[in-house]
Formats: structure tokens, C-alpha cells, sequence
């Protein structure tokens, strides 16, 4: 147990700083935890008319199970190497470090229901830019267009999956935590939400299938969502409730001690937290797949408290515990 520790407290303490290794074994780690999207894939929408942008997707990939998928690991990849820069960007967890990439690959692949793409997912992606266009907020330059572009992509992430049209409302809750809560940057945000809801609904009237679109809409509303999973997946998703719980009890602890930026920054994340909870008690047919858009904030949560602990010690066991639950998963959830 002592040299298991010894090894984890290795692991950490590497992945903790800034290593190339990060381009290797985070490809590595991914792929080694979504083989089963590859070897025996499964439609994560079997059966269901999507969003527009999805629909086009799954044009592109000619309907292909397996192609879809590696687009999704793609997509999971890139986001792991996007967290890494979004702090190095606004530094908001006080270190430059690799360890999100890492936290984030662990977390992304811990849902065994969801090995596969699916419209959330690319919905994550797509809110991930929102998210860096509101931190961009707070240098203030540039205030108007960068609400614009958060609306935009908001509203790019609601024509691909619907239920995040509810991040509008978080974008606004974003802006009066940057003190930029004012006609102009709403209406910018407005209107750029607006822009991909309006080109998707020209295009739907001009092809004549606009009661189509509105169908769509109805039965993704109206679809009764129903699952059982197994207990360790159960089990894991708890130890990862209560990791969030902790570390966000300790940012409370420290949050005198950071910069102003900082706190703003993370309670943001955190309501995009709470937004995504918010979603799956609201809308009834909102499932599993809500998983992919807790995948930033959880993240960044996480990796905080390994990275800025001061208990060596309790920071090594809750690390083994986490590494070793997120593997284990695949095997028993």
C-alpha cells in the first residue's frame, strides 16, 4: 500500500506540472477507455430524430456508428487540451499545469452508458467557447463582441442539442458576476443567440419542413427518458458528488486568498454546474447525457484542490481513490 501511494503520489506530482508527455498519454488514456465505443458500438440516439447541427453530423459520417464516435473521441480529446489552456489563459487555478487534461479524461470516459457520440456532447464542445468568450468578458475590451460570440455559441449548442438553450439564462447570471450585467452585452448575447436559431429556421421554411423542425422539437421535449445502471456506476458517480463537494468546500476555504478574477471565474463555472443539475430535475426527458456538459466545471473543481492542497497526505489517498474508481468503473459499472 505504502509503494502504491509512494507511485500515485509520483503520478501527481508529474501531472501537476508541465510535461509533453501530456500529448501522448492523454490520446492514450482516452482511447484505452472508450475501446467499446470502437470495437462494439451503439447508437446513444437509436431511433430519435435530432437537432439540425447533429442531424448534419450525422450526414457527414454517412450515418456510420464508428465514425461518429471517433469524432466524438476527438472531440473529448481536444477538450481535455482546451481545459489546459483555458487556465493557462485566465490562470484561474493559480498554476500552470497539465493535470485537468488528465482529470478531465478520467471524468469524461466514467459514464459507461454513454461510449459513443452523442448531440450533448458536440453541445459541450460548442459551450466550452462560450464559457472563454464570458471569461473574456471580464478584460474589458472587446465587451459586445465577445457577448455576441458566447450568445452564438449558445445558440449553436441549442440547434445541436436542445436543452441547452437554458444557458442563455447562465450566460445573463455570468455577466452579473463580471459586473458586465447591462443592456448592450444582453442584447449582444441576445442576438447572437438568436442568429443560428434564425439561419436553422430560414432554412426549414425555405426547404418547406418547418412543421418538421417543430416535430422534432416536440418529441425531444416530450421524450420520456428511462435507464437502470449498475451499482458501481451508481457508487461512482457518488464518489465523484463528493469529490465536487469537497473541493468546492475547500475553494470555499481559500477564496479570501484569491484574486478577484479568480473567484469570478469559478463561481461561473460553478453555476454552469448547477445549470446542467438545474436541467435534469426541469426537463423530464433530459437523461444521462447531461454527464457531457458537467465535464468542464467538474474538471476545473477537481484539479483545484489536487493542485493547490496543502494536505499531502489526505490529497494522495483522495487521489488513488479517484484514479482507481475511474478505472475500475469500466470493468464493474
Amino acid at each position: 500500500m505504502e509503494t502504491a501511494i509512494k507511485y500515485f503520489y509520483m503520478l501527481l506530482k508529474t501531472l501537476k506540472g508541465r510535461h509533453y508527455l501530456l500529448l501522448f498519454l492523454v490520446p492514450v488514456l482516452f482511447l484505452f477507455l472508450w475501446i467499446k465505443a470502437f470495437i462494439s458500438p451503439v447508437s446513444l440516439t437509436p431511433g430519435q430524430d435530432q437537432m439540425p447541427l447533429y442531424e448534419l453530423l450525422q450526414q457527414l459520417t454517412g450515418g456510420s456508428i464508428i465514425a461518429l464516435n471517433i469524432v466524438g473521441a476527438a472531440i473529448l480529446i481536444l477538450l481535455s487540451l482546451l481545459a489546459v489552456r483555458l487556465n493557462e489563459r485566465y490562470v484561474f487555478i493559480r498554476q500552470r499545469t497539465d493535470l485537468p487534461a488528465f482529470v478531465f479524461a478520467l471524468i469524461a470516459t466514467g459514464t459507461v452508458s454513454l461510449y459513443g457520440m452523442h448531440p450533448a456532447l458536440l453541445a459541450s464542445f460548442l459551450l466550452f467557447f462560450a464559457i472563454d468568450s464570458v471569461f473574456a468578458v471580464y478584460h474589458g475590451s472587446r465587451t459586445l463582441a465577445k457577448s455576441f460570440e458566447a450568445g452564438m455559441f449558445v445558440g449553436l449548442a441549442t440547434v445541436t442539442y436542445l436543452f441547452s438553450g437554458i444557458y442563455l439564462l447562465w450566460f445573463w447570471v455570468a455577466l452579473a458576476f463580471l459586473g458586465y450585467f447591462r443592456p448592450r452585452e444582453i442584447l449582444a448575447g441576445l442576438v447572437g443567440f438568436l442568429l443560428p436559431v434564425f439561419v436553422v429556421l430560414s432554412w426549414y421554411f425555405l426547404n418547406d419542413n418547418l412543421t418538421g423542425l417543430f416535430q422534432t422539437i416536440s418529441s425531444l421535449y416530450n421524450f420520456e427518458f428511462s435507464a437502470e445502471y449498475s451499482m458501481f456506476q451508481k457508487v461512482y458517480w457518488g464518489i465523484l458528488a463528493a469529490f465536487v463537494l469537497f473541493a468546492s468546500a475547500f475553494m470555499a476555504n481559500v477564496v479570501e486568498e484569491k484574486k478577484i478574477s479568480s473567484r469570478k471565474y469559478f463561481m461561473i463555472l460553478f453555476v454552469f454546474f448547477l445549470t446542467a443539475i438545474g436541467n435534469y430535475f426541469i426537463f423530464s426527458s433530459a437523461g444521462t447525457e447531461l454527464y457531457f456538459l458537467l465535464l468542464i466545471p467538474t474538471t476545473f473543481i477537481v484539479s483545484h484542490y489536487f493542485v493547490l492542497s496543502r494536505y499531502s497526505w489526505v490529497k494522495e489517498i483522495l487521489f488513488i481513490v479517484f484514479v482507481v474508481a475511474s478505472i475500475l468503473v469500466h470493468f464493474l459499472g
